[in-house]
């Protein structure tokens, strides 16, 4: 059962990474499934999980990204979407999904430009770095996914 919570999360991620990409939009219900799953899982979980520490790294980004939100850094999509995969992530592999985040997130921002950029060349004006849009939600799925590979990994491969 709690494989099938695990699955049912990858699939919410793919859904995320594709409206994003294809919209610039990632579906409140999206990271509404994601939050409401958690405590499924920790009840088919194998072992113990510490929910309180996954919800204070939930609160935390939570927070901190309603901060980058209102200073117009990231999108709100992109900050519930990055809140709900912290829970899941715990504190455990939240240094993982943050990284491999910003890790993917900065490749997707050159490979967005360099498309732009191949896409406009014509134009007599260069384009400004600042005016290409990045799908982040992409590169937060990304990170989810690698956060959810380290979740599944003993489940699969028991020692």
């Amino acid at each position: 059962m709690h494989l099938a919570i695990l699955f049912s999360v990858a699939v919410l991620l793919a859904a995320a990474a594709y409206n994003d990409a294809q919209y610039y939009r990632i579906p409140n219900r999206i990271c509404v499934a994601l939050i409401l799953l958690f405590p499924a899982s920790l009840l088919t979980a194998p072992s113990d999980i510490d929910w309180h520490q996954h919800l204070m790294i939930f609160i935390l980004v939570l927070v901190f990204g309603f901060i980058m939100f209102t200073q117009q850094i990231a999108g709100g999509g992109d900050i519930k979407l990055l809140a709900a995969i912290s829970l899941w992530a715990g504190p455990h592999y939240i240094a993982v999904f943050i990284i491999t985040t910003a890790l993917a997130g900065g490749l997707l921002a050159v490979l967005m430009v360099g498309l732009t950029r191949l896409r406009n060349r014509k134009r007599a004006k260069p384009l400004a770095i600042q005016n290409v849009p990045i799908p982040y939600g992409v590169a937060i799925a990304a990170g989810g996914f690698i956060a959810l590979y380290h979740l599944v990994q003993p489940i699969l491969f028991p020692e």
